[in-house]
């Protein structure tokens, strides 16, 4: 029966010559919103690496000199890392705070930009001068216990780093590119400052990724612990902490506001205090604005695109199986069966599809060889490459089945002579 068929094909080849033309660059054109389509999907739903559910950001400030309950220089006898040591301690003890921690343009979505070269002392030092610098966080220690982070065996990192000083934990992305797939780690030292001091690593964390249409990247985390808190909250101010706590339970921003109004003087802390609260979660709806605006047009292009192919595909082949009718009535008066005769229309489109399937595979690698994929945020792998290829032909298949089912299920309802006044 193919054997049949693709006589028959080739005896009408100048009209099926443009069909094909037709089908070559639409499977082309799907094919490429099949795989923009499945690096979006698999990039936004893989781990991020860290959780925000039930955390909230508490927003400092200092009193001014007219502010009541200011105290004054002369009565001021401790510090800005003592102050914020201890507003994190008269928070922690509310029965309804499960953790506390404090960043420094480090918090998830609060788009911290900070860079810092960094290079190991016995690992690869090429591909830290290739990076020239990584992202660093600095985080106190409950921060990976506050937004759950683990390291990449599984354990927990806030136990690897509790009680050390001057420790830094670095994703896999980092180690692989300091010391790729090195057994033991942990414990070897980077340097990471521009005076050439030392930092121990400390663990390796899963992979962190800033929001959810990003990879993630090499990056480090700077403990704050002992004179390196001290250090950076003089420098940067307690004020300007990004004071992060997570609730035992869900709470609403009426919840919390009534929350800390029953704090009363446990918000306050000589001149440091709290002023109001917000949701994690609604930084990351300011954060992804502008990428789920992207992605949004990316869709109305596609599913635009996806209308006018559908519409396209199933029209061509509406109009040819219209043409086709004394065809059709002839085979029916020879004795040929409806089911059978249904059966060959819709093999013939389908041996029309196949043909473009080599063509396309030559297609699909010159793309890959000019680099025009997405090769950044997913890899180009087997199974890309096959489910992408599948959903392709699976619905350029269903478009074309589509396009025949109608035309073809009314003319072998036709009356055989009735249907050769068509021929």
């Amino acid at each position: 029966m193919i054997k049949h068929i693709l006589k028959i094909m080739w005896n009408q080849r100048r009209t099926n010559g443009w069909i094909f033309a037709e089908l070559l660059i639409v499977a082309g054109v799907l094919w490429v919103m099949v795989d923009t389509f499945w690096v979006d999907n698999r990039t936004y739903h893989a781990p991020l690496g860290f959780d925000i559910e039930n955390v909230w950001r508490f927003k400092l400030g200092k009193l001014n000199a007219k502010a009541p309950g200011y105290v004054v220089d002369s009565l001021y006898h401790s510090s800005d890392p003592e102050d914020l040591t201890q507003l994190m301690n008269q928070i922690r003890q509310n029965p309804e705070v499960e953790d506390v921690c404090v960043t420094f343009y480090s918090c998830p979505y609060s788009n911290g930009n900070s860079w810092r070269p960094v290079k190991p002392v016995d690992g690869d030092t090429l591909y830290a001068k290739t990076m020239e610098s990584f992202q660093m966080r600095n985080v106190t220690p409950e921060y990976f216990r506050l937004f759950r982070i683990q390291t990449n065996d599984g354990g927990q990192v806030y136990d690897k780093i509790k009680g050390r000083h001057n420790a830094i934990v670095i994703t896999p992305e980092m180690a692989e590119g300091f010391y790729h797939g090195a057994p033991n780690i942990v414990g070897r030292r980077v340097y990471h400052s521009e005076n050439e001091q030392t930092s121990e690593i400390a663990a390796v964390s899963t992979s962190i990724r800033s929001n959810e249409y990003e990879r993630p990247e090499a990056s480090f985390y700077q403990c704050l612990e002992g004179e390196i808190f001290n250090s950076v909250v003089s420098g940067f101010g307690a004020e300007r902490a990004e004071f992060c706590v997570r609730m035992k339970r869900a709470y609403t921003q009426d919840e919390m506001n009534r929350f800390l109004d029953g704090m009363g003087d446990r918000l306050t802390v000589n001149n440091l205090y709290v002023y109001g609260v917000t949701p994690i979660s609604y930084f990351r709806e300011g954060h992804l604005e502008y990428y789920e605006r992207e992605a949004s047009n990316k869709m109305s292009l596609m599913a635009f695109m996806l209308v006018n192919v559908f519409f396209g595909i199933i029209g061509t082949f509406w109009l040819r199986m219209q043409n086709r009718k004394g065809e059709i009535g002839l085979r029916m008066a020879l004795g040929a069966h409806r089911i059978t005769l249904q059966r060959y229309m819709y093999t013939e489109g389908l041996c029309l599809l196949a043909l473009t399937l080599p063509l396309i595979i030559i297609f699909a690698f010159n793309m890959v060889y000019m680099d025009r994929l997405d090769t950044y945020r997913q890899p180009l792998t087997a199974m890309r490459f096959l489910v992408t290829f599948g959903l392709t032909y699976l619905l350029m298949a269903a478009m074309i089945c589509i396009g025949i089912w109608f035309p073809v299920r009314k003319a072998v309802r036709l009356a055989p002579a009735e249907a050769l006044h068509y021929e």
